[in-house]
């Protein structure tokens, strides 16, 4: 458990939840799904682009709203720090779709498909998000991905659409150097 550094009991004089005054309405944009597509994409990807709303302290960005369409429901949420220059590289997942948002840093993320029966098999998307360029990306099951961090260190949050089960992972590896993979993070 987690206890407070500091806790102390005040009256609250004469302040109530009557006083707080509700943000302003912003115009909602219009729905979002493949705002960043470039053709041709993966079947089953999709590039978002997460705008930011900046103010004198700092910004916020919406990661994942109901708003879009065929949103599935968030049932779980991490997030990854990544040493400069690391790689993370290949993974797959069998019944999980990754939702990685990019929102600061500057990675290279690198999607093979190699479903068979697919329409885009053999295809293989890169994409450079982050900070100048902030999405989300959505990554089917069966589409072997990697990430690697291209500045300093930085951090990205996946909202996966399965719950990871430490007991059964959905989580399979490749070496990033597998020459079966026609791409090379060194080069």
């Amino acid at each position: 458990m987690v206890l407070p550094i500091h806790s102390e009991f005040h009256k609250p004089a004469d302040l109530t939840l009557e006083d707080f005054i509700q943000d302003s309405p912003r115009a909602v944009a219009a729905a979002r799904v493949g705002a960043l597509s470039a053709p041709p994409l993966i079947d089953g990807v999709s590039v978002t682009e997460l705008v930011r709303h900046s103010d004198s302290r700092g910004s916020l960005s919406e990661l994942l709203t109901m708003r879009d369409p065929a949103t599935e429901p968030i049932v779980h949420v991490y997030q990854v720090a990544a040493l400069a220059g690391s790689i993370r590289a290949w993974v797959m997942h069998r019944r999980q779709d990754d939702r990685l948002a990019f929102l600061n840093g500057r990675f290279r993320i690198v999607l093979y498909d190699i479903r068979p029966g697919s329409s885009t098999c053999g295809l293989l998307n890169v994409f450079v998000l982050g900070f100048d360029r902030p999405a989300l990306l959505c990554i089917p099951s069966n589409v072997i991905h990697g990430v690697q961090n291209l500045g300093d260190a930085a951090t990205f949050i996946n909202l996966p659409t399965i719950a990871y089960d430490p007991r059964d992972p959905d989580k399979y590896r490749l070496a990033a150097d597998d020459p079966r993979v026609p791409f090379r993070f060194d080069e």
